[in-house]
């Protein structure tokens, strides 16, 4: 069959993989230059390594993604970096047992109560009579008033915002349930790994056109016509300003408001179920240091804090060597704001003026050290799981003949992330492989 998929982010690009190792015809549009998606990365002359836009790692038990660069013979690397939370101006190690019940914010009796919530949430392998109930109301309950006020409550609403008491209990298990002490990451960043399957696809015959962007799919009984143009360069295929050319069957992984402007002949009904989920967007601003940011030696720091204009501080060299990056100090402070949040229009320069009375609390002196800084913007990164949310994840089948949606919304009920965008485009890929 012949197969356009639209994205090559880590979706588009395994359902790729998948479909040309049966023998299928693939074609891979994609708007921007280089291949990743959500975890596309950047280069600096000076480095030695690439760099995520936004902030990424692996967890140990990220099946799905370990296998596929495995299976491409991609070099992963392991460690176990500090994790740590923010707590009334001071940082405190919160990532094993141990520092839960040694936490000195909390009175022992709340320690037992977090642990004890922590530790059913862990074990327990059932998530389905878990979505029914709200994050918030159960961690209240189980963890007390005290722990939830002082760790839990900030994060919510520093992450969800005004959704902060809408989000399924089936989320925050899945976080739990997944997490790892131990993180993975692709040796020369995500960058380079995704160039790498690219390369892989091309191997097996795959043709990608970067730069070019999808204007418009129109289903048919035997064939989906596509609508392109280039962005920026020289045409892809022989084609004048835009061009048109039929495909047995389309895959599209873009976010579902992208794909409804680009599919017309969709039903209002399900353009309307579609565009009732919500999601955020996300913001990060990512500051090149010549010294440590976060001197206790800290990967990943969550902001306990309400008033914070942060909602995390991800020191990246604390994680992968410096020498990687000409030996700089990377931070990335982060934030899932809506679309239309007063953050997401305002430059670097303005954002840091912000940011910039909270991150001397933790380090008064680091403006003396930054080198460069680069922002970050994407307008939907986050899906907003509320209760009972797999009554509303849609399928990938749309009601257009031939034509398929995957993308982060229908990952449930883990978190969004590379490996179950890989995971998503195995199983696409799956479907339409029976149905060929």
């Amino acid at each position: 069959m012949k197969i356009a998929i639209v994205g090559a982010g880590f979706t588009g690009l395994s359902a790729s993989f998948e479909l040309l190792k049966k023998g299928h015809e693939v074609f891979i549009f994609e708007k921007d230059s280089g291949p990743g998606g959500l975890a596309v990365g950047f280069r600096i002359k000076e480095w030695g390594w690439s760099l995520e836009k936004h902030y990424h790692h692996w967890f140990s038990n990220d099946y799905e993604v370990v296998n596929l660069a495995r299976e491409i013979n991609y070099k992963i690397l392991k460690k176990r970096p500090k994790t740590s939370v923010y707590v009334d101006n001071k940082i405190y190690q919160l990532d094993s047992p141990i520092n839960v019940l040694t936490f000195p914010k909390l009175s022992f009796v709340d320690r037992i109560k977090m642990a004890g919530t922590i530790g059913f949430l862990r074990i327990n392998p059932f998530w389905k009579p878990l979505e029914k109930i709200k994050t918030d109301e159960f961690l209240l309950t189980t963890m007390g008033k005290n722990a939830y006020k002082k760790i839990w409550e900030p994060q919510l609403k520093n992450k969800f915002g005004d959704f902060a008491k809408d989000i399924s209990l089936a989320w925050f298990w899945a976080r739990i349930k997944k997490r790892t002490p131990n993180l993975m990451y692709p040796y020369g960043g995500f960058l380079s790994f995704a160039e790498s399957l690219v390369k892989e696809c091309k191997k097996k015959g795959g043709k990608f056109f970067f730069n070019t962007k999808v204007e418009e799919i129109r289903g048919g009984d035997k064939s989906v016509k596509i609508k392109y143009k280039m962005v920026n360069g020289k045409p892809a295929l022989p084609a004048g300003r835009s061009s048109m050319i039929n495909f047995d069957k389309v895959i599209v992984t873009l976010p579902s408001f992208s794909f409804i402007k680009i599919t017309p002949d969709l039903p209002k009904e399900y353009k309307d179920k579609l565009l009732s989920l919500k999601g955020l967007g996300a913001i990060n601003l990512v500051l090149r240091l010549k010294n440590q940011f976060l001197k206790d030696g800290t990967y990943w720091l969550s902001i306990c804090d309400q008033e914070s204009p942060i909602t995390a501080i991800v020191e990246h060299t604390n994680f992968m060597d410096k020498k990687n990056y000409n030996n700089e100090h990377i931070i990335y402070l982060g934030n899932y704001l809506p679309f239309d949040h007063t953050y997401m229009k305002m430059d670097k320069d303005e954002l840091l003026k912000i940011y910039d009375p909270f991150l001397k609390k933790i380090n008064p002196n680091y403006q003396l050290s930054i080198i460069n800084s680069q922002l970050f913007k994407v307008p939907f990164a986050q899906p907003i799981i509320p209760v009972n949310y797999s009554r509303i994840v849609p399928p990938f089948e749309t009601p257009l003949k031939n034509i398929y949606l995957a993308n982060i919304q229908q990952v449930y009920p883990w978190d969004r992330g590379t490996n179950y965008a890989v995971e998503l485009g195995q199983k696409v890929a799956e479907l339409i492989i029976k149905e060929s």
